[in-house]
């Protein structure tokens, strides 16, 4: 049951506004002689009635969204005798450098980069470790593991051989064998990974750590 306030102030309010409607309307009957004008100064702007109106607006000055670096362009590597670069594209576009070799072009090599830690050195052995179809390392024996000379500084070597099964692959590729370096830094990881059947990754182990030794900054030229 409505009560007797609400009773009174619905029809109240309806009046008020059926009276701020009507005194809308005969305003709009009224009209108003200008008798007053100015000349423009000569100073003033003069107006551009032919402008676009992104310019009118300031649609065109907005920034444009910047480019992702090119992340290639700082290094600089030799390919080994018999390496060359793959034709088809890297469908995630996270290699910088894709490689292949071997008769059938079945052995291939990448680097990466990626910013800071990129998930730490443990996640990525043992990611590594997953794809070659073996168990993840304990934090002892990834600590155990050798080291190479890259970039100046030590970087994490690892040597693995199983059946390998790289992303998006539906089966594994049995008699595999992995290498890789990691080395990280606060600013960058960078991986050099190797695959492909074992005996072929066994003879190209030499060319591997000559490709990897050849990885360096690509510094600006002094003039």
């Amino acid at each position: 049951m409505r009560s007797l306030t609400m009773t009174f102030l619905q029809p109240s309010c309806a009046l008020l506004a059926c009276s701020l409607f009507m005194t809308s309307c005969d305003r709009l009957q009224e009209r108003e002689a200008i008798t007053e004008t100015r000349d423009i100064s000569s100073h003033a702007p003069k107006p551009h009635a032919d402008i676009p109106s992104s310019t009118r607006f300031y649609d065109d000055a907005k920034e444009q969204p910047q480019q992702r670096p090119n992340f290639r362009e700082l290094l600089t590597w030799t390919l080994p005798e018999g390496w060359k670069e793959s034709a088809t594209p890297d469908p995630m576009g996270m290699r910088l450098l894709d490689l292949r070799f071997g008769p059938n072009q079945e052995g291939e090599c990448y680097i990466s980069l990626m910013p800071g830690p990129a998930g730490g050195l443990e996640a990525n052995v043992n990611r590594w470790r997953t794809q070659m179809g073996q168990t993840p390392y304990t934090a002892d024996e990834i600590a155990k593991l050798p080291k190479k000379p890259f970039f100046n500084r030590d970087a994490t070597f690892v040597a693995f051989d199983g059946d390998f099964k790289g992303f998006g692959a539906e089966a594994a590729k049995t008699g595999y064998r992995m290498l890789g370096l990691i080395h990280s830094a606060d600013q960058a990881t960078i991986f050099v990974k190797l695959t492909g059947p074992k005996a072929l990754v066994d003879q190209n182990t030499a060319a591997f750590d000559a490709f990897c030794l050849s990885i360096k900054p690509n510094l600006p030229k002094q003039e």
